[in-house]
């Protein structure tokens, strides 16, 4: 069997217009296989465009609440029925570009390992330059080689082992690729990050408002994450997603809220005695987050000046991001304590210039 009869790549995408055509060239390029994209309701010509290249095209039923897991799903099933000798899956969003040789690299690790279920490289923004959101999720994307306990929305993995796992779970309106990973994990399989450049991520994210529904959308998987999974799987830290969603309410919440009720308790200007005592309890306040702030600026300090700035700056929105997560962890319990779905929560503006 030769190599591009091994894997197929599965796209997904809504109105990314010139951002899909770089992506779908970008994978041509380097991969004679099948290619699927599935689209979610573009009006920009997307759909027309992946049938003039040739490449297979699914169209989500655009009655039914989208989610990007729902997207992926979509794709991997129509791979797999029509394509029954893949034995590996791409998954890429439709607004990234494929890095030269990436699939051939990672399909060689993945071949050469077997005890793998998934692999991943390098994501890096095109524009990180051009707002210092993009920069800050270009800093976001970085990590080290290794073992992870996750790969993103751009990964390889072997068929069987999504089907074993139960593919992407439809209803997470975001974080559904962590927790297929947590799944897979726990029936014995293993990620890896390469230090291989992967995929080139266009966010084109230009506006504070974008910054915030994106940290929600974070706050509401960690959560539903947490839901989901609190009586059933574990990863390494206990209960899954259990800390990253206690931390948001603490810092986003509960820490603000006892804040205020200092503040006005030493406005009503207590005894000396309690004046002391509030003092210090502002202080351990303010000193807890002090320390989340040196503690993410610490996990991406390189030693030079610029990049130390840079670090600073991803470690304040890393603190101002624990109030849209709390947003999003309430909006999660509240949805479910009223029976709704959440829907997807939509940060990317549509470029009318694609």
């Amino acid at each position: 069997m030769t190599e591009h009869h091994l894997i197929g790549v599965v796209v997904i995408g809504r109105n990314e217009g010139e951002r899909l055509k770089r992506c779908l060239n970008s994978i041509q390029s380097q991969h004679r296989g099948p290619v699927v994209y599935v689209d979610s309701g573009s009006t920009d010509g997307s759909v027309e465009h992946a049938r003039f290249t040739n490449v297979d095209v699914v169209e989500l039923d655009i009655s039914i609440p989208f989610t990007m897991a729902r997207g992926r799903n979509a794709g991997f099933g129509f791979l797999v029925n029509s394509y029954p000798d893949c034995q590996f899956v791409q998954f890429i969003d439709g607004d990234c570009e494929m890095a030269a040789g990436w699939i051939k690299t990672g399909l060689q690790f993945l071949q050469d390992h077997q005890d793998y279920a998934g692999v991943c490289g390098n994501r890096n923004e095109r524009f990180p330059e051009t707002t210092i959101y993009n920069q800050l999720i270009d800093m976001e994307w970085q990590g080290a080689e290794g073992e992870v306990d996750a790969c993103g929305g751009d990964a390889i993995y072997r068929i069987d082992k999504v089907k074993a796992a139960g593919y992407f779970n439809e209803t997470m309106i975001a974080g559904e690729e962590a927790d297929l990973c947590l799944r897979m994990r726990n029936l014995g399989s293993r990620l890896m990050r390469l230090n291989s450049p992967m995929t080139i991520h266009d966010a084109n994210m230009r506006y504070f408002s974008q910054w915030w529904k994106r940290a929600v959308r974070c706050g509401h998987a960690y959560a539903h994450g947490y839901d989901l999974h609190r009586h059933k799987l574990k990863d390494v830290t206990g209960s899954y997603k259990k800390k990253s969603m206690l931390s948001s309410l603490v810092y986003g919440l509960a820490l603000p809220g006892l804040l205020v009720l200092i503040l006005l308790m030493l406005v009503a200007n207590p005894s000396g005695l309690g004046q002391l005592l509030l003092f210090t309890a502002l202080v351990l306040v303010a000193a807890s987050y002090v320390r989340v702030l040196l503690k993410a600026a610490a996990s991406k300090s390189t030693g030079l000046k610029a990049a130390n700035r840079q670090s600073a700056l991803y470690a304040c929105f890393i603190v101002l991001g624990k109030f849209p997560e709390t947003q999003g962890v309430l909006h999660y319990y509240l949805n479910k304590a009223l029976g709704k779905t959440s829907k997807i929560i939509e940060y990317k503006i549509e470029d009318k210039q694609d």
